[in-house]
């Protein structure tokens, strides 16, 4: 017998190992299954009625109107699925979401945005009740020094802003040191914002007038600034958590009344203190109206923007100009006509 015949007689053939776990493959896909369908079990399980309604409405619009099977056809391109096709662009008709949904969509979002609506209103009509009796309560701690008209009222988006007019009775001419009268009613107010959860906001403004050469701050941005944080400082030391404090100067970028009012000199000399509002952006928007309907406070409307001082008669409205000058003679201040003064 040859050498080759030999060896190949030698070869065996072995059978092939068989796989026993196979079925471990069938489970894990047997898992996987099950597993999707307890999620999309528990996903149908938490109805959301306008999601459901805009999932329907989508269905309905996105299959065709008809279930009939491909028609037989000359060819490839004369086949007919029963429909025209759909075009998938998004909101591909040009019109408003809200006009390309259905009826029943539309009405539920309809109800929904009424009684998202409503709610935000009871909440703002809540929030300036709120509001209403913090004045009441400043008023009642103040009125033992007979310092209720040293303060006014104001509710903004931003909250109630309590106004501390800025005369010689808070803070002397170009001065950011609290007089003893100022100093009784911040310590009247600390105690009743320190029980508030709402953060203060202290702001600090000047009329438009600029501070002259001599004075010890460079400019009335830096006065607003000071007077600000003396109070910041001073509602600090009364028990205010500093985390809810905090102080910024305006200078006369923010002025209550226009600079050729009659009240511009003193009005718009003030430091303000906002009790800022914890709502939602759609609440702070109804407050200043809510508040209006409810009865205002004694402050005036905020204003925006600046006008140039004009010429006034200083025996009707208490002032003098000279040349660019215009100071205030009804506070009680000594003005120094040769140069300009701020308030």
């Amino acid at each position: 017998m040859s050498a080759a015949h030999k060896r190949r007689h030698k070869h065996e053939e072995h059978e092939e190992h068989v796989n026993h776990e196979r079925w471990l493959v069938s489970y894990a896909d047997m898992l996987t299954v099950l597993m999707a369908l307890f999620i999309v079990l528990f996903a149908l399980s938490q109805v959301d009625q306008l999601k459901f309604a805009q999932f329907k409405d989508g269905l309905t619009k996105g299959t065709a109107s008809s279930n009939q099977a491909v028609s037989g056809s000359a060819g490839i391109l004369e086949a007919n699925n029963g429909d025209m096709p759909i075009d998938i662009s998004p909101n591909s008709t040009g019109q408003p979401l809200q006009q390309s949904l259905s009826s029943e969509v539309r009405e539920i979002l309809q109800k929904a945005q009424t009684a998202q609506t409503a709610k935000d209103l009871n909440a703002a009509r809540q929030e300036v009740e709120d509001y209403r009796e913090i004045e009441k309560r400043i008023d009642a701690a103040l009125a033992p020094g007979g310092n209720q008209d040293q303060v006014t009222y104001r509710i903004t988006a931003d909250g109630l802003v309590v106004g501390l007019v800025a005369d010689n009775v808070f803070f002397a001419n170009a001065s950011a040191e609290v007089e003893q009268t100022g100093r009784e009613v911040l310590d009247a107010i600390a105690p009743i914002l320190a029980t508030l959860p709402n953060d203060v906001a202290v702001q600090g403004h000047t009329n438009n007038l600029p501070l002259s050469g001599s004075a010890r701050y460079r400019d009335n941005w830096d006065l607003s600034a000071a007077r600000a944080m003396t109070v910041v400082q001073r509602f600090a030391a009364a028990g205010l958590p500093a985390a809810r404090l905090s102080g910024t100067g305006y200078a006369d970028s923010r002025p209550l009344y226009p600079n050729e009012a009659p009240e511009a000199l003193t009005g718009n000399r003030r430091v303000d203190l906002v009790v800022a509002s914890p709502s939602s952006d759609a609440v702070k928007a109804l407050l200043p109206e809510v508040a209006q309907q409810s009865g205002t406070g004694d402050g005036p409307q905020e204003l925006t923007g600046t006008t140039d001082t004009t010429t006034t008669d200083a025996s009707s409205t208490g002032t003098v100009e000279t040349g660019d000058t215009t100071v205030d003679i009804s506070a009680g201040i000594s003005p120094n006509l040769t140069s300009p003064v701020a308030h």
